[in-house]
């Protein structure tokens, strides 16, 4: 499973951080990829990065994979099985290794996905990874602790590859996980969203995604590092 694949580079390069990379100034997005590579996991890209960027897909994440292993569609998908299909293979063939999707169209529009994601012909290099989404980092999100329970339940019994949730709502997150202990969470909301990095991690969080605390720091390099340096703290790597 692509997880497996996450989880060995993870333990090989000694780090457990995603880069949200939310920078609309290509130059600025680049160099602070550059800087901060050394201390990544992977970088979380929306799907309308490349655009704004006057880029093709493709170019983009070939390029960035040069300088880490992975590079994560932040797609949000939430449609119905056929679609998410054609979507998934759509973006999986730009090179992208894993999508995060939600999981309220149920449980065949995810499998659609998985489905996608495990065919011989896009795992060449390996099969591609399948993240749903439990619930929100911003103020207000309707992602009642019921529903996230769900979700939860959901990830657990399709086995997909991870889970995205609040790395700033320590008992959400601590509870999420709870509800899947056998799939690994991925958070957001850690930096500029309040989320501490070994809070998180102590409460559940096994990959952290980071943007805007290492694209508006001084020095990204060693902001990437600090936080590296946190979650493998609390988590043995």
């Amino acid at each position: 499973m692509f997880r497996d694949r996450l989880e060995k580079e993870a333990q090989m390069r000694q780090s457990r951080l995603i880069l949200a990379l939310d920078e609309p100034d290509y130059k600025k997005a680049f160099t602070v990829l550059r800087k901060s590579a050394k201390y990544l996991l992977a970088v979380k890209l929306h799907p309308e990065m490349p655009a704004i960027w006057g880029k093709k897909p493709a170019q983009v994440v070939d390029k960035f994979k040069q300088l880490v292993p992975f590079v994560i569609l932040d797609a949000k998908l939430a449609d119905i099985g056929s679609s998410n299909a054609f979507k998934s293979e759509y973006h999986f063939l730009q090179g992208y290794d894993a999508i995060i999707c939600h999981g309220f169209p149920g449980k065949e529009s995810v499998q659609a996905i998985q489905t996608v994601a495990q065919s011989p012909a896009l795992a060449i290099n390996g099969p591609r990874g399948v993240f749903l989404l439990a619930a929100m980092t911003s103020p207000g999100h309707l992602f009642a602790e019921a529903t996230a329970q769900k979700l939860a339940q959901m990830a657990q019994e399709l086995n997909v590859d991870g889970i995205v949730a609040p790395g700033n709502q320590y008992d959400l997150l601590a509870k999420i996980h709870s509800f899947a202990p056998g799939i690994p969470i991925l958070s957001p909301g850690i930096g500029t969203q309040g989320g501490d990095a070994k809070l998180a991690a102590q409460s559940g969080t096994r990959y952290a995604i980071v943007g805007r605390s290492i694209l508006s720091a001084d020095k990204p390099g060693l902001e990437a590092r600090r936080t590296c340096q946190q979650i493998n703290d609390v988590l043995t790597v």
